[in-house]
């Protein structure tokens, strides 16, 4: 299988590319598509010749997307259209942000969606207008993810990282929502290959508030951290029976945890 990966240096394409190529598989990293036209991208896939093209690229922070609504539909919309109109099978991520103005306690299954910002609207449509170009297309609802730093490449803030580094940390004592460790996202790209065209709920699922999940990991590596209720929050959580029915299950959030726990021997 060869592989095109999107976002070859950002925090889910570089582990992708790791764990591929670990398995034997030829992952090519792509150059950022940021300033790419619609003809560009055709020409990369069309002398990349790939299997499959993996798009983890986006604008991914919420405050970013509002402020900026334009250039987030160039990245969130518009490139990865222009991924999915080649005809290549291709796997795009999207988010667990689709659901943020749900009304329903959850967990939510995946066509219950209400985007409550720019950037999940943007997602949204994202999906919507891809599997218009290309009913193959898999779209992938990612959840927020973790993991320890990894060398040369940007590491931005979260949820394992901020628990470990900082002296404060806030989350809601009556939000739902799951963490999921990256490395298992990335082991589990090539049987999401496989999947046939569609929107999955991509992801750990948990059964624990936000502050919970934190106590635990506060109380299993004993850590300094000192934590508080950030308040009433809005649901996130999956439901992915979905995956789980073609055979691609993941983690809980507690069971991604310890397993991160082991594997960076914490």
């Amino acid at each position: 299988m060869k592989m095109l990966v999107t976002g070859p240096r950002g925090f889910v394409g570089a582990r992708i590319i790791s764990q591929m190529r670990a398995a034997g598989v030829e992952a090519i990293p792509a150059p950022s598509l940021r300033d790419f036209s619609e003809e560009e991208i055709r020409r990369l896939i069309c002398e990349t010749e790939p299997d499959v093209v993996v798009h983890t690229a986006a604008i991914s922070d919420i405050g970013t997307c509002e402020q900026n609504p334009e250039a987030s539909y160039r990245a969130n919309v518009e490139i990865p259209l222009w991924i999915a109109r080649r005809g290549v099978k291709s796997l795009l991520f999207s988010t667990d942000q689709v659901y943020s103005g749900c009304r329903g306690e959850g967990p939510y299954r995946e066509e219950e969606t209400a985007p409550a910002n720019t950037y999940a609207r943007h997602k949204l449509e994202m999906e919507q207008r891809v599997l218009e170009a290309n009913p193959d297309s898999v779209l992938l609802r990612a959840t927020w993810m973790y993991d320890m730093p990894m060398y040369g490449v940007a590491n931005r803030g979260n949820f394992l990282v901020n628990m470990l580094r900082q002296p404060a940390q806030s989350f809601s004592g009556t939000q739902h929502r799951a963490v999921t460790y990256v490395q298992q996202v990335a082991e589990l790209i090539r049987p999401a290959a496989s999947l046939p065209g569609g929107i999955y709920n991509y992801g750990s699922e948990n059964d624990l508030t936000m502050l919970q999940t934190a106590q635990w990991l506060k109380q299993e590596l004993k850590l300094p951290v000192t934590l508080s209720d950030a308040g009433e929050r809005h649901h996130l959580w999956m439901d992915c029976s979905k995956l789980k029915s073609f055979g691609i299950c993941f983690d809980t959030t507690l069971e991604g945890l310890k397993r991160c726990i082991r594997d960076y021997s914490l």
